[in-house]
C-alpha cells in the first residue's frame, strides 16, 4: 500500500510540472494528503476510496463548473498526521479548515501555490516551526486562523502585503519579537489576535491606523510602556490588553475614543488613574475587566445605564477610601439586569453593604467582595440572589449573625465568610445548600454546635471553620458520609467528645485538622483507612493511642 501511495505522490509531482492540471490531479493529491493527514491509519476517512467520486468524499467540496476541489473541511479527529506537500497541487482550493485534528510538523511551504485560497484555518493543532514565507503568494487570503498551536519565530512583516485580510488570528502560540508596523497596511482587517505569545516591546502606534478593526487581542504577552493613541479605531468592539506590563492612564479617554465598546479587558497590568464616570455612555458594554492594576478613587455611581453589562471586575486595585459611600456604585448596578459576575475584591472599599444588594440581577452567579473593609451586618435580602453559585465576603469587617435567608441560595457551590467578626449560631437553614462544594467560615466568632443539617450536603469537598467558639460533639452524620470530602479543618474551637470512627469512611480525605480543641478518648484506628491522608493534626486535645500511618502529633 505504501508503495502505491509513493507512486501516486511521484505522479502528482510529475503532473505538476509536465501536464495540465485536471480533476484526476486533485484525486491523486487528495489520496497522498489522506496518507499524511491520518498518519497512514487504514480506518480513517473510509469514504476516500475509488468507489466514490472524490467530490463525494467526506469533507471535500468541489466547484460545480470544473469539478475541482474548492474546500477541505475536516475537524475534531486525533489522527496526529502532517500536512502533505501534495496540498499545494489542489490549486482550486478556496478554503482549508483542519481544526483540531492533532496536526503535527510544520505548515508545508507548498501552501504558497494556492493562489485562490481565501480561508486557512488550522487552529487547535500541534503545528510547530515558523510560518512559511511562501504564503506571501496567497494574495487572495481573507482569513488566517492559526490559533492554539506551537508556532514560533517572529510575526511575519509580509502579512502587511495581504491586502484582502479581514482576520489574522495567531493567538496561543510561541511567537516572539514585536508587532510588525507593516500591519497598518491591512485596511480591511477586522479581527487581530496575538494573545498568549511571547511578544514584547511597545505596542506599535501603527495599530491605530487600522480603521476597520473591531476585535484586538493582545493579552498575555510581555508588552510594556504606554498604550499608544488608538483613536482612529472608532469601530473597535473588543480590545483586550490584559496580562502585560503596560503603564499609564488607559481609562481616561475610553468612552470618547471607542463608542462601540462591547468588551474591555486590561487586567494584570500597571495602569493607574481614576475610574471614568463617562463609562456610563457605553451602551453596548457587556464585559468590563480591569482587575490587578493600580486604579484608585471612587467607583462611578452612574453605571445603571449599562443595560447589557454581564461582567464587572474591578478587583485588586485601590478603589475606595475605607469609609461610607464607597459602595454607592452598587445601587446603580441594580439596573443592570444582565449582570452575571460582580467582582470588587481586594480594594479599599468601606462602609456597610446596603440591603439594596438584594435588588441585584437575578442572573448574578458570582459576587466577590472579599479583602475590603466592608462593615455592618450581612443584609437579610442577600437571600434574594437565587442564582448565585459563589458568594465570597471574606476578610472584611462584617459582624452579627449569618442571616437565615442564606438558606434560599440553593445554587451555591462556594461560600467564603472567613476573616470577619461574624457571631451567633450557624443557622440550620444553611443545610438547604446541598450543592455546596467549598465552605470557608474560619476566623470569626461563631458559637454553639455545628448544625446537624450539614449532613444533607452531597457535593462537599472542603469544609473549613477554624478559630471560632464552636463547641459540642461532632455528630457522626455530619461528616461521616461525605464521601467526596478532601479538606476538613475544625481546629482552634472547643469541640469535645470522641473522634468518630466514621471518619475512616472519608476515602478521599487529604487534610484533617482537629488540633486545639477538647477532643478526648482514643484515636480511632479507622483513620488508617483514609489512604489519601497527607496531613493530620491532632495536637492540643486530650487524645491517646497509636497514630495511623505513623503520624506524629
Amino acid at each position: 500500500m505504501s508503495l502505491v501511495i509513493f507512486l501516486l505522490c511521484m505522479a502528482s509531482q510529475t503532473l505538476a510540472v509536465h501536464v495540465p492540471w485536471s480533476s484526476e490531479t486533485d484525486k491523486i493529491a487528495l489520496l497522498a494528503l489522506k496518507d499524511k493527514l491520518t498518519n497512514g491509519d487504514p480506518h480513517a476517512l473510509p469514504s476516500w476510496n475509488h468507489s466514490l467520486h472524490f467530490c463525494q468524499w467526506e469533507g471535500v467540496t468541489c466547484s460545480r463548473l470544473h469539478k475541482r476541489v474548492s474546500a477541505l473541511q475536516l475537524q475534531s479527529q486525533d489522527w496526529g498526521g502532517t500536512l502533505a506537500s501534495s496540498l499545494g497541487n489542489l490549486t482550486f482550493l478556496r478554503m482549508i479548515n483542519f481544526t483540531n485534528i492533532n496536526l503535527r510538523g510544520e505548515i508545508t511551504r507548498e501552501v504558497g501555490h494556492l493562489k485562490r485560497l481565501q480561508i486557512l484555518d488550522l487552529r487547535q493543532n500541534n503545528l510547530h516551526g515558523e510560518i512559511p514565507m511562501e504564503m506571501i503568494n496567497c494574495s487572495s487570503l481573507e482569513v488566517i486562523i492559526l490559533q492554539q498551536n506551537n508556532l514560533s519565530g517572529k510575526v511575519p512583516s509580509w502579512f502587511g502585503s495581504m491586502m484582502q485580510l479581514t482576520q489574522l488570528m495567531l493567538g496561543v502560540n510561541g511567537f516572539v519579537g514585536s508587532i510588525p508596523a507593516s500591519l497598518e497596511n491591512l485596511s480591511s482587517l477586522e479581527k487581530l489576535s496575538l494573545a498568549y505569545n511571547h511578544l514584547e516591546g511597545p505596542i506599535t502606534p501603527a495599530l491605530g491606523r487600522m480603521s476597520n478593526l473591531k476585535v484586538l487581542y493582545l493579552g498575555a504577552n510581555n508588552f510594556s510602556g504606554q498604550v499608544p493613541p488608538l483613536y482612529n479605531l472608532s469601530n473597535i468592539q473588543t480590545p483586550s490588553i490584559s496580562g502585560n506590563q503596560l503603564v499609564g492612564t488607559v481609562l481616561s479617554n475610553i468612552p470618547m475614543a471607542f463608542p462601540n465598546l462591547e468588551i474591555f479587558l486590561c487586567g494584570g497590568n500597571r495602569f493607574t488613574g481614576a475610574f471614568p464616570s463617562s463609562i456610563s455612555n457605553l451602551s453596548e458594554l457587556q464585559k468590563f475587566d480591569i482587575v490587578e492594576n493600580g486604579f484608585h478613587g471612587p467607583i462611578s455611581p452612574t453605571l445603571g445605564s449599562l443595560h447589557k453589562l454581564q461582567e464587572f471586575n474591578v478587583g485588586v486595585n485601590r478603589f475606595g477610601s475605607g469609609r461610607s459611600h464607597d459602595l454607592d456604585f452598587l445601587s446603580s448596578l441594580t439596573n443592570c439586569t444582565q449582570l452575571q459576575y460582580l467582582v470588587f475584591y481586594e480594594n479599599n472599599l468601606g462602609g456597610a453593604l446596603s440591603d439594596l444588594i438584594g435588588n441585584s440581577s437575578r442572573n448574578l452567579v458570582l459576587l466577590d467582595m472579599g479583602l475590603n473593609q466592608i462593615s455592618g451586618r450581612i443584609p437579610e435580602r442577600i437571600g434574594n440572589l437565587f442564582g448565585l453559585d459563589e458568594l465570597l465576603m471574606d476578610d472584611n469587617a462584617f459582624e452579627g449573625p449569618i442571616p437565615n435567608s442564606i438558606g434560599k441560595l440553593k445554587n451555591l457551590v462556594r461560600i467564603n465568610l472567613g476573616g470577619n467578626y461574624l457571631s451567633g449560631n450557624i443557622p440550620t437553614d444553611i443545610g438547604n445548600l446541598t450543592l455546596l462544594s467549598q465552605v470557608s467560615m474560619g476566623f470569626n466568632a461563631f458559637e454553639g454546635s455545628l448544625p446537624f443539617t450539614l449532613r444533607y450536603y452531597t457535593e462537599l469537598q472542603t469544609f473549613s471553620i477554624p478559630a471560632n467558639n464552636l463547641s459540642g460533639n461532632i455528630p457522626t452524620q455530619v461528616f461521616g458520609y461525605q464521601q467526596g470530602l478532601v479538606y476538613l479543618d475544625l481546629s482552634a474551637n472547643s469541640f469535645s467528645g470522641s473522634i468518630s470512627p466514621e471518619f475512616g469512611n472519608l476515602k478521599h480525605l487529604s487534610i484533617l485538622h482537629l488540633y486545639a480543641n477538647k477532643f478526648s478518648g482514643v484515636i480511632p484506628v479507622e483513620l488508617g483507612e483514609c489512604s489519601t491522608l497527607t496531613e493530620l493534626r491532632l495536637e492540643r486535645n486530650f487524645l491517646y493511642g497509636i497514630l495511623p500511618h505513623s503520624w506524629d502529633l
